[in-house]
């Protein structure tokens, strides 16, 4: 096993940029890959080897395993979320599920309105929020060194599960937009009786609320292994 030389090295990015690959994760392994496997062989055999790996690593077969990739991080994300929600249905989580139900009952039932959609959604948007661009952040600290290699070719270089954990965490502004907003734009309020107003705003909130807590809870676990 021997150094590479930075030559050496400016052409294997040079190979790999070829194949316009843009999850992070893909990116640092096949690097990776290459340096490990091309260490193994002298400056003579180099071309030779570095020339086998791309064909072994073809720009179509990353591209099927980028795919893949996507697809298994939503299917991960799935499963862990929806593992993390159902905790709150069981013990202890459960006294907390119904302290909090029971809380959002109270608030609907004593409050304004405007106090509502304070409590209830602005608060919980604005923490979905923040806590959106706080991954943003930590990814782009974590996957720094990765764009700084590859990023230079006008490839978008960035962490395929943070783009998918980012997309389910912001998923409640899209649901506040279409359930609450586009009625009231619409005039479809003033047919909605006030009883049902309040069910459907502690339902909301409720979900809104586990939904964050759980994506926490995710992120806490994935962030370990993954580039978020």
């Amino acid at each position: 096993m021997r150094k590479l030389t930075y030559k050496e090295l400016q052409a294997i990015q040079d190979s790999i940029r070829k194949k316009e690959i843009h999850a992070a994760e893909l990116l640092a392994e096949i690097y990776d890959h290459y340096i490990s496997h091309l260490e193994n062989y002298s400056k003579k055999e180099f071309e030779s080897e570095l020339e086998n790996l791309d064909q072994k690593w073809s720009y179509a077969y990353c591209h099927k395993i980028q795919h893949e990739l996507n697809k298994n991080i939503n299917k991960t994300i799935r499963k862990t979320q929806w593992s993390l929600i159902k905790s709150y249905f069981s013990w202890p989580k459960m006294a907390f599920t119904l302290l909090l139900v029971a809380i959002l009952a109270l608030i609907v039932n004593t409050l304004s309105w405007h106090l509502q959609v304070l409590i209830l959604f602005i608060l919980p948007l604005v923490y979905i929020v923040a806590f959106s661009i706080i991954l943003i952040v930590r990814t782009r600290k974590k996957t720094k060194d990765i764009r700084n290699l590859f990023g230079k070719s006008g490839i978008w270089v960035r962490s395929a599960f943070s783009d998918r954990f980012i997309s389910y965490v912001a998923l409640p502004l899209h649901f506040y937009n279409l359930f609450l907003n586009l009625p009231r734009v619409l005039g479809w309020d003033k047919y909605v009786p006030d009883y049902l107003v309040n069910y459907l705003s502690i339902a909301f909130c409720f979900m809104l609320v586990i939904h964050s807590l759980s994506s926490y809870e995710a992120w806490k676990l994935k962030s370990k292994t993954t580039l978020v």
